[in-house]
């Protein structure tokens, strides 16, 4: 045994006394000599640093140290009771409580033989984590280079292995795994909680936090319409920036079905997908298919990009075919391709889309279509911007598109537009309680076709329409009074009446909304209501500031009226007792119903909101609503509900929906629910049950869903099982519609 050594030898040594020993040790491949000799210190890469209680060198170049051992070299770290080092080829026998700590990797065991220059090695008895969510318990393991790992007869899992029964591993026989590549099981058996409910003799499954190409795990179900399926998917990872997703599904009645699913991301502020579908219809001899994609992508300068496609080939196929999953109730499908530039309070945008709406008699079935086409469209923008010093603001909107409507048989057409509607506005130096704002505006439009004189075809000549808009806009003598309270806070209470009177010109010639009207309709630009009203509102509100928080509403009433200075706002009407079974009748109103508006927001996390409108003939109720919510971390309810009255105040319609969440705070569970339901026909429309449960390394979720709007009833289920570093290891999904409701 050397001791009391206080200067650099070959090795460069350096030993302290025991009862504290330490040890730096280079590279040198000189044998220890006693006397001391003059040498380089190694580079701080080659040092070997070793401390223990008790230490010895047992030959001239093998060092041993018991008691709370600690060693490093470069990114390796090893804590163990008893260590055996020979530094002539830097092989390492550990044993004894053996804790390894490379990187982000950590490797418990018994004993283990490693070599410190190609760091590879053998650990018995051992647990290892290996990043980001993996675990190893086993007989053996080695450690074949920086990142392949062989097993040997053990368990792997992403769970916590302080538990002798994770809630799910995969005991192997034998497996070679690759850290951020692939993992290669023989003989792997899939337990949960222990007891084994899958086995394979061959298992090949990535083991990275990146992408990898490689089968997804099957899925299969049952469906009423579709009856048993099976399906499954290949995901490939073609670049950093481009992957696909590949998938077969077979179904037993009368149906096969291949995809895709493509996402690439080709630039910084760049991302889109597109995925499409198709299946075979034994029954009708045909295919069906679908696509849905979506780009948006920023560039410098202000210009953006969003582009988005909605295709098929038969909605009322996928309808029935997919069931609640298919957006039930929604009956529109848009494409549409938008490229726009700003800068300052300018805008230039162009863009082409294409609008499917579809039309379903509930009675046969029987459905119709309404296509718009923007072929092309050129829309120039102008907030408004002040015109030098002066007060005057100015705002402008122009465009030109080129658009083709295909509406019924015979209503089918291509046409042209060209429309420019500038307007001005006076800022007046009022008060700083009063605001007073006139502003002026007229409007041109131009189309290459118009409407026949029974609105059946179009017809080639153009036509134009010109209006004048005219408005006032009068906020105050606004009222208010502060109040501060001894922490700080501070409430307001705001009192602020506003008036607005707004003027649409006759365009003349029948150019208006009539229906002998030549205009062709093709949005709300087409559109024109010819208008002389006022609206008033008074309105109170209540504003919070408080501290860091910042300033927020906390409660406001609105009440507000329309009136028309020429034209009646609602046409007349008939009461109809059906006691008696006479009726009786009401005037047309220059009035629109009277509006009171009802917002509280006592919390952040809590909202209600309350609104009733009177008829302006018979002051009787003409619709209330109610919305309502409350949200607590992963607990929350929200309640909304509809009514509608006749002019007698009997109720019409009344609807509700109800949303709620439960979820206690730490617990592993959530159970949401939405639930439609009709007041007035005393009915279930619509509801949905999703459970959800996230444990330590793995989560499932239920859901139910009841659909019962006619046409479209529908009655669906899913099941899925996602292992956390697996992903989705069971997804069951089906229908239940041939079930009686």
């Amino acid at each position: 045994m050397t001791q009391g050594l206080a200067s650099r030898v070959p090795l460069a040594a350096l030993v302290r006394p025991s009862g504290g020993l330490a040890a730096v040790v280079g590279l040198s491949a000189a044998l220890l000599t006693c006397a001391p000799v003059a040498a380089q210190a190694p580079a701080a890469g080659d040092l070997v640093t070793l401390d223990a209680i008790h230490q010895q060198w047992v030959q001239d170049t093998l060092w041993c140290g018991q008691g709370d051992v600690h060693a490093s070299y470069q990114d390796i770290t090893l804590r163990c009771d008893e260590v055996e080092v020979d530094l002539a080829t830097m092989r390492m026998h550990a044993k004894g409580n053996v804790i390894l700590d490379q990187g982000q990797a950590r490797i418990v065991c018994s004993r283990m033989d490693f070599d410190l220059r190609s760091k590879t090695g053998t650990f018995y008895e051992v647990e290892a984590f290996f990043p980001p969510v993996y675990h190893f318990r086993g007989q053996e393991m080695e450690k074949l280079d920086e990142d392949h790992f062989r097993f040997h007869r053990g368990t792997f899992t992403s769970c916590d292995l302080t538990a002798k029964a994770p809630p799910w591993s995969i005991e192997v026989q034998d497996a070679v795994i690759q850290l951020e590549g692939y993992g290669h099981f023989r003989g792997a058996a899939l337990k949960v909680r222990g007891v084994p409910i899958f086995y394979t003799p061959r298992l090949l499954w990535p083991v990275k936090r990146d992408r990898a190409a490689g089968f997804l795990v099957p899925s299969f179900g049952f469906s009423s319409q579709r009856g048993v399926y099976i399906g499954n998917s290949f995901f490939w990872p073609l670049s950093r920036s481009f992957d696909t997703t590949l998938f077969l599904d077979l179904y037993t009645k009368n149906y096969f079905g291949f995809g895709s699913e493509v996402r690439w991301a080709p630039a910084d502020h760049g991302y889109g997908d597109l995925t499409d579908e198709f299946i075979w219809d034994r029954t009708t001899k045909r295919w069906e298919w679908k696509a849905n994609g979506k780009y948006n992508q920023l560039f410098p300068d202000g210009y953006t990009l969003h582009v988005q496609l909605q295709e098929l080939s038969d909605i009322n196929f996928f309808q029935n075919f997919e069931g609640t999953s298919f957006q039930t109730g929604v009956r529109t499908l848009y494409s549409y391709f938008n490229l726009a530039r700003t800068w300052g309070p300018q805008a230039l945008t162009f863009r082409a889309d294409h609008n499917q709406t579809f039309y379903t008699d509930p009675t046969s079935g029987a459905t119709s279509e309404v296509t718009l086409d923007r072929l092309g469209e050129l829309e120039y923008r102008l907030r408004s911007t002040r015109i030098g010093s002066t007060a005057l603001y100015v705002a402008a909107n122009g465009l030109m598109d080129e658009v083709q409507v295909d509406k019924s048989a015979t209503l089918r057409g291509r046409y042209g537009r060209i429309d420019v509607f500038p307007t001005l506005s006076l800022l007046t130096p009022g008060l700083a309680w009063l605001n007073i704002t006139p502003t002026i505006g007229a409007r041109e439009t131009y189309y290459t076709a118009q409407y026949s004189t029974d609105h059946m075809q179009f017809i080639d000549e153009p036509v134009s329409r010109h209006y004048g808009t005219a408005g006032l806009d009068i906020v105050g003598p606004s009222l208010s009074r502060v109040w501060t309270e001894a922490n700080g806070d501070k409430l307001k209470h705001l009192i602020e009446p506003r008036i607005e009177y707004t003027y649409i010109s006759n365009p003349g010639g029948n150019l208006d909304n009539s229906t002998s009207s030549p205009i062709p309709v093709f949005d709300e630009r087409d559109s024109v209501l010819v208008t002389n009203q006022v609206t008033w509102t008074f309105g109170n509100y209540l504003l919070l500031k408080s501290g860091p928080a910042g300033s927020r509403q906390v409660a406001s009433l609105e009440i507000s009226q329309a009136y028309s200075l020429s034209d009646p706002l609602t046409v007349a009407r008939q009461i109809y007792d059906p006691t008696t079974g006479a009726t009786t009748p009401l005037p047309a109103s220059q009035k629109l119903p009277l509006d009171v508006w009802l917002r509280i927001s006592p919390l952040p996390t809590a909202t209600l909101d309350s609104r009733v409108d009177f008829d302006p003939v018979t002051h009787k109720l003409y619709t209330t609503s109610f919305t309502g919510g409350y949200t607590s971390g992963p607990t929350g309810l929200n309640l909304t509900w509809f009514s509608s009255y006749d002019p007698t105040g009997q109720v019409t319609s009344s609807q509700t929906r109800l949303f709620f969440a439960i979820g206690p705070k730490g617990a592993p569970w959530r159970l949401e629910s939405q639930i439609a339901y009709d007041l007035h026909q005393k009915e279930l429309l619509d509801h949905r049950y999703v459970f959800r449960w996230r444990g330590s390394c793995w989560s499932a979720t239920v859901q139910y869903h009841d659909y019962r709007i006619a046409p479209y009833q529908q009655r669906d289920y899913r099941i899925s099982i996602d292992l956390t570093g697996l992903g989705t290891f069971l997804d069951i999904k089906g229908g239940l519609d041939s079930l009686s409701h």
